[in-house]
Formats: structure tokens, C-alpha cells, sequence
């Protein structure tokens, strides 16, 4: 999980990545809820990898709840953990292709420099689960 948060566009972790989701989908203790309100403006129409995006924040909460089993009724950290690492891989993308800009990511970014993400992800969770309601 962390080489793909470090080297997201790396070629050879294509099969790590797909390996990941295979499990994420088939673990019988593990689930994530993706809130698409949090990686807001991030889609394959606007940013390219936004797949790689996604996937980053899916895995992340995975990886939170197996790491913090105390923490899985904490939606709140739960879905901070995934942005975060999701920010993480951005980062690391823009490192590797500095003029491939997700406008959305940079506004998480600001938020984030400003001390804002947590409050942003908690009320951005709390639409997401009033929409399934």
C-alpha cells in the first residue's frame, strides 16, 4: 500500500494495485465507504488519474481499519486516513508530472495547509450519509 501512495504511477504496481482491490472487494471483515463528496471535482473528465486516486483512498481506509481496529466506528478517521494518503499519492504524482493539476486536489491541499481537512471530511461525511438515508 505504501509503494502505491509513494510511486502511484509506477508501471510495475499496476499488479500490487489490482491485487489490492481484488481484496478489498472480496475480505469478508474489511469494507470502506468511498463519500465521492470528499474527493470532490476529481474524475477521469478532469484529472487522468483519477482511478489511481480513488483506488489510493479505497485502500487507505482499508489499510486505517486493519491497522486500527479500535477505530471502526470512527468513520470521521476512517475516511481522513484515505484523503490523507490520497494527498500523499497526488503529491507524488505532481512530483513525477508537475504540470498535471486536479483543481479538486489542490483545494484539499489548501485545506489541509490551513488545518481545515478534518472539519471539511467530517461534514463532507456526514452529506455523504445523509444521501444513503
Amino acid at each position: 500500500m505504501q509503494n502505491l501512495e509513494r510511486a502511484p504511477l509506477n508501471p510495475s504496481l499496476r499488479d500490487d494495485r489490482s491485487w489490492a482491490i481484488q481484496w478489498l472487494t472480496d475480505a469478508p471483515d474489511v469494507s470502506v465507504t468511498v463519500c465521492a463528496d470528499l474527493i470532490v471535482g476529481v474524475s477521469e473528465k478532469t484529472y487522468a488519474h483519477a482511478p489511481e486516486i480513488t483506488v489510493q483512498y479505497m485502500l487507505a481506509m482499508a489499510a486505517f481499519l486493519i491497522e486500527n481496529p479500535s477505530k471502526s466506528n470512527d468513520p470521521d478517521a476512517q475516511q481522513l486516513a484515505g484523503i490523507e494518503s490520497a494527498l500523499n499519492a497526488y503529491r507524488a504524482m505532481r512530483a513525477a508530472q508537475p504540470d498535471d493539476k486536479s483543481p479538486g486536489l489542490e483545494k484539499l491541499f489548501g485545506m489541509q495547509r490551513q488545518g481545515e481537512l478534518p472539519d471539511f471530511v467530517r461534514k463532507a461525511y456526514l452529506r455523504c450519509s445523509a444521501k444513503k438515508r
